[in-house]
C-alpha cells in the first residue's frame, strides 16, 4: 500500500472469518488491526477521479465545489492550467460510456506505490515476450523501459480489466494526467496545507479515541473485515468510499473518509466511516421491490442499500449513542447546525429523505436489536 504522510496505529481487529448477521458469538474485540491514515500520493488519484462526472452513481467523486476549490488552489499557487483540466471533458466521456472504467476507483488499493500504479497504466500494451512497447500511430516499437517493482505484477492485472482499445487508450491518457497533476500541482499544494491536514488527523483522532472506537466496536465486528485502514482524504466532502480487497485469504477495507476541516467535521468523518462499515452487515439485508424494471433495477437496488445502512446507523445511535444522534441526523439531512432543535422534528425527515420499504426495515431493526 501507499506510504502514508502521516500514519497513527490505532488498532486491530480480531474478526471471526464468518459472521452470519449477528447470530455467532462473537470473538474478543481488538483495537490493533484499524489504522487511520493521511497519504498525499494516494488522494491524488482521487483527486483526479473527482474531475469526472458520473450522476446517480454510487461511485461519483465529483463535486463542483470541490473542482472549484482546486481552480483556486492553482490559481493561488500560480500553477496555471494543468494537462486534466485541459482534458478533463474529452477524459469524463469515455469515463462514462466505458463501465468496465470503474475498476479505478478500486485499482489504487491493488498497488503499493503511486509509481507502480501510473506507470502501469501508462505500459498496459508492453508486450512481455518481445519487452517492447509499441509507440507511434506506425505501431514502431521501444526496448524495455526501467519499470518500478510492482509495475510488472500490475501491467498484466489493468490489461485484463481494460480490453478494449478506447479503454487502453483511456488508461494511458489518465496516467499522463495524474503524473503532471501530480508533479505540477498536487504535491505543492499538500505542502502547502500540511499543518491544516495534521490538524485534520488530530481532530479526528481525538473524536475516534473518545468515542468513535466503542460506536464501530460491534459493526466492525461483525462486518467479515480483517483489516481496517482509514484514510482522511481532502478530496472528499460529505462522502465516503468503502474498497474491500481479498487478499491471502483475509479481507482487507480501505474506506476513504473526508478530512475534518474543523473539530464538529471529525464527527461527520467518523458517522461516513460508520456508514461504510456498517454497510458491510446491511447491504444483504436489503430487500428489493420487484416492480423496478430492468432498465433502473441497478439504481433502485442501490438505493434500497445506502438506506438500510443510513436507517441501521439512525437507529443504533438513537438507542446506544444518543449524544451524537441528533448530529448524525443533521449530516446526513445536510442540515446547518442550529436549524432544527429538536431529534423529534428531524426523523420525520430523515424517514421521508432515506425511505426503506418494509421488508428492508424489518429486517434491518431486527439486526440492530441484537447489536450489544
Amino acid at each position: 500500500m501507499f506510504r502514508p504522510k502521516h500514519s497513527i496505529l490505532l488498532g486491530t481487529l480480531a474478526l471471526a472469518a464468518a459472521l452470519l448477521a449477528g447470530h455467532l458469538p462473537l470473538a474478543a474485540f481488538d483495537a490493533g488491526r484499524i489504522r487511520i491514515l493521511s497519504d498525499p500520493n494516494l488522494d491524488v488519484i482521487y483527486h483526479t477521479l473527482a474531475h469526472f462526472n458520473l450522476p446517480e452513481d454510487r461511485f461519483n467523486l465529483f463535486s463542483e465545489d470541490y473542482v472549484r476549490r482546486m481552480d483556486q488552489a492553482k490559481r493561488d499557487l500560480e500553477v496555471g492550467e494543468t494537462r486534466l483540466d485541459r482534458e478533463a471533458a474529452a477524459l469524463e466521456q469515455h469515463y462514462r460510456r466505458r463501465p468496465r472504467l470503474r475498476f479505478l476507483i478500486r485499482a489504487p488499493f491493488l498497488a503499493d506505490d503511486l509509481s507502480s500504479f501510473r506507470q502501469a497504466l501508462a505500459l498496459i500494451d508492453y508486450d512481455f515476450r518481445t519487452r517492447t512497447v509499441p509507440v507511434g500511430p506506425k505501431g514502431k516499437r521501444r526496448k524495455e523501459p526501467l519499470m518500478f517493482g510492482n509495475s510488472r505484477r500490475l501491467i498484466p492485472v489493468f490489461r485484463n480489466q481494460f480490453q478494449a482499445p478506447q479503454e487502453r487508450a483511456f488508461a494511458k491518457q489518465f496516467a499522463g494526467c495524474l503524473q503532471e497533476e501530480h508533479s505540477r500541482f498536487y504535491m505543492l499544494y499538500r505542502e502547502a496545507r500540511t499543518e491544516w491536514d495534521q490538524q485534520g488527523v488530530e481532530w479526528f483522532t481525538s473524536f475516534w479515541k473518545s468515542k468513535g472506537m466503542s460506536i464501530l466496536e460491534p459493526w466492525a465486528s461483525r462486518s467479515g473485515v480483517t483489516r481496517f485502514k482509514v484514510f482522511l482524504t481532502p478530496v472528499m466532502k460529505g462522502r465516503g468510499l468503502g474498497v474491500p480487497v481479498e487478499q491471502g485469504g483475509e479481507v482487507l477495507f480501505h474506506v476513504l473518509t473526508p478530512l475534518p476541516e474543523s473539530r464538529q467535521e471529525a464527527m461527520h468523518s467518523f458517522f461516513v466511516l460508520l456508514h461504510e462499515t456498517a454497510r458491510r452487515s446491511t447491504d444483504p439485508l436489503a430487500v428489493f421491490p420487484g416492480s423496478s424494471s430492468p432498465s433502473n433495477r441497478s439504481s433502485v437496488e442501490a438505493g434500497v442499500r445506502q438506506n438500510a445502512a443510513l436507517v441501521a446507523g439512525h437507529l443504533y445511535l438513537k438507542t446506544r449513542f444518543p449524544g451524537v444522534h441528533r448530529s448524525y441526523l443533521s449530516f446526513y439531512l445536510q442540515l446547518p447546525a442550529g436549524k432544527v432543535s429538536e431529534v423529534e422534528s428531524l426523523e420525520p425527515l430523515f424517514a421521508r429523505r432515506f425511505p426503506l420499504n418494509p421488508a428492508s426495515r424489518r429486517r434491518v431493526e431486527a439486526f440492530v436489536a441484537r447489536l450489544p
